[in-house]
């Protein structure tokens, strides 16, 4: 599996809440887009990741003397704006991974609409970056590169090195407005996340929600809701057999009647803490 989650769905309610939890609400997304680098907090450990050579069906590693090695690379925390070619290099894995099932779901594939949503003023990402450009090459990943780190990445921003992308998470923090019972609540809505072909199977994806579960606990959200095409079998058991804890959302369309079976997509989520901090 190299392609996991969706845009979100556009359906909106409209609520009627109290000021007090609306003034809290956006106290707490305001903290939450005002973190310039989250990661920072975390033990290094979590931020650098090590990827190993793929064994065969024995078991065993190739021992030829033209084998890969072992690579390295480093998960990045950004705020949009991304810089041009790291945004280049997300949206051609998106479109990598995803392209297909867009184009055969009733949302179809608009590049230009997922530019847009990529350059939204609340996306926040995870970036995962090979240490050694060079360690992509032959890989299939896009050989697009950047000179230097935006000002709000997790690293030095005048590293010279450059930046190959095999995998990233977009997410926002806002409101659960879709809840019917708690409209008011700060959530984290992830909206991408790919892994490359060239680097599954290395627990990628799986260190990516971790991260993104460690920083809406730590910033107060209440849940992590994406939304998944149905279609997308090995991205619903990733979510709903391999994590833990995520399940169909109340909101997801297959909970209402008449509505289960005309819309392509399931939206799934996982409770991080059962109330926010004051």
């Amino acid at each position: 599996i190299f392609f996991f989650t969706m845009a979100k769905s556009s359906k909106r309610r409209q609520t009627n809440t109290g000021t007090t939890a609306k003034k809290q609400l956006k106290r707490i997304l305001a903290h939450a887009n005002a973190q310039s680098n989250p990661l920072a907090t975390l033990p290094s450990a979590f931020r650098t990741v090590n990827i190993a050579p793929r064994k065969n069906s024995a078991g065993e590693t190739n021992n030829n003397d033209d084998a890969p090695t072992t690579k390295s690379a480093t998960i990045h925390y950004y705020k949009s704006p991304l810089p041009e070619s790291l945004l280049k290099q997300c949206l051609d894995l998106f479109q990598a991974n995803m392209g297909d099932m867009y184009r055969k779901s009733e949302w179809g594939l608009d590049m230009e609409e997922k530019k847009k949503e990529l350059l939204h003023e609340d996306a926040r990402f995870l970036i995962i970056m090979l240490n050694d450009a060079h360690d992509g090459e032959g890989c299939g990943v896009n050989d697009t590169h950047d000179n230097a780190d935006n000002d709000n990445a997790a690293t030095n921003p005048n590293n010279p090195q450059q930046k190959v992308v095999i995998g990233f998470a977009h997410f926002r923090y806002e409101p659960d407005e879709d809840s019917p019972h708690n409209p008011l609540s700060p959530i984290t809505y992830l909206y991408e996340l790919q892994i490359s072909h060239s680097f599954t199977s290395h627990g990628l994806g799986r260190t990516l929600m971790t991260l993104v579960e460690l920083l809406s606990m730590q910033l107060s959200m209440t849940k992590v809701i994406l939304t998944v095409f149905k279609c997308n079998m090995g991205a619903m058991r990733f979510y709903l057999n391999k994590l833990k804890g995520y399940d169909v959302d109340e909101c997801s369309p297959s909970n209402f009647e008449g509505e289960e079976d005309i819309v392509d997509y399931e939206i799934l989520s996982k409770r991080i803490m059962s109330g926010n901090k004051s």
